[in-house]
């Protein structure tokens, strides 16, 4: 099975093999209103139509920079290089939090809204070792952003690769985000994000 490694300016911060996994997802994100200018998170698991799921996480929302590159790259086979840990792990001590359910979505994004602003824009590199790319910024409108690189077992030689922007009201109303780039990628190839501004 194919194994996905991910690295931030070139060193590795985590490979996963994927056997035994349904879905393995790699995430880049950030927004105007929080800390860090984004941050990387890899999860995944196994989600069998009978019996237990298992939902792991390999890397939980390290914080990224300006400038910082992340690649991601689907290996022919390789092993993994750390163990996934559920959210039980890795919080043992945390008490269960407020469910997001819990509370009126309304509310939510009322918050969201009034919280200030720690930057103005985004600004990207993305590239694909099969020549795909966009270099641009988010629309000013923009609350954050997204990369996101999806494998699953149902087509387990390629992971798809997509940027996005979304505006509050975008995921309030659960509108289309708006889409920079989109690709498939294959064995053997690698997606590249610098965070230019």
């Amino acid at each position: 099975m194919p194994a996905l490694q991910v690295s931030v300016d070139g060193k590795p911060v985590t490979t996963v093999d994927t056997h035994g996994l349904n879905v393995l997802t790699v995430s880049v994100g950030g927004t105007k209103v929080d800390e860090p200018f984004a941050s990387l998170g890899v999860r995944g698991g196994s989600y069998p139509d009978e019996g237990p799921s298992t939902h792991l996480i390999w890397v939980n929302e390290i914080p990224l920079k300006q400038g910082q590159v992340v690649s991601v790259s689907l290996l022919t086979s390789s092993s993994t290089s750390n163990e996934g840990k559920t959210i039980e792990e890795l919080f043992p001590d945390e008490p269960p939090e407020e469910t997001e359910a819990a509370r009126e979505l309304n509310e939510i994004f009322n918050e969201l809204r009034e919280m200030p602003r720690l930057r103005d824009s985004f600004a990207f590199s993305f590239t694909t070792s099969q020549g795909g790319s966009y270099v641009g910024s988010a629309p000013s409108s923009a609350h954050g952003f997204s990369l996101s690189v999806i494998w699953n077992w149902l087509h387990p030689e390629r992971v798809s690769a997509s940027l996005h922007t979304y505006t509050l009201d975008d995921l309030q109303e659960r509108k289309s985000l708006n889409y920079l780039a989109s690709e498939f990628i294959p064995v053997g190839q690698s997606v590249h994000l610098e965070l230019v501004a």
